[in-house]
């Protein structure tokens, strides 16, 4: 499991699920905005990760074109503990 700090508050994600990180947080009363219900269309669950390392980029990603720095937490997993901040 890593930590995952939000806000303050630290929640745990576990990392070799296959869950996203963004259905784990939910499951934890994260408030996370996803208008496509996380088919990574939408960049409404995109975040800038402040601290931590997160798996590659999907090919969803990578078709998105999400500036620099930014990610979908419906796409993706992290590889440490870290920090980020929802954009939406």
């Amino acid at each position: 499991m890593k930590k995952i700090k939000l806000k303050g508050t630290e929640y745990a994600v576990d990392e070799k699920s296959e869950t996203p990180m963004m259905q784990q947080l939910v499951a934890q009363g994260v408030e996370i905005i996803a208008a496509c219900g996380g088919a990574g269309i939408c960049q409404t669950c995109a975040f800038t990760a402040k601290e931590g390392k997160f798996t590659e980029k999907t090919d969803t990603e990578k078709m998105m074109d999400l500036p620099d720095g930014q990610r979908l937490s419906c796409q993706c997993k992290p590889l440490t503990d870290g920090e980020i901040e929802l954009i939406y």
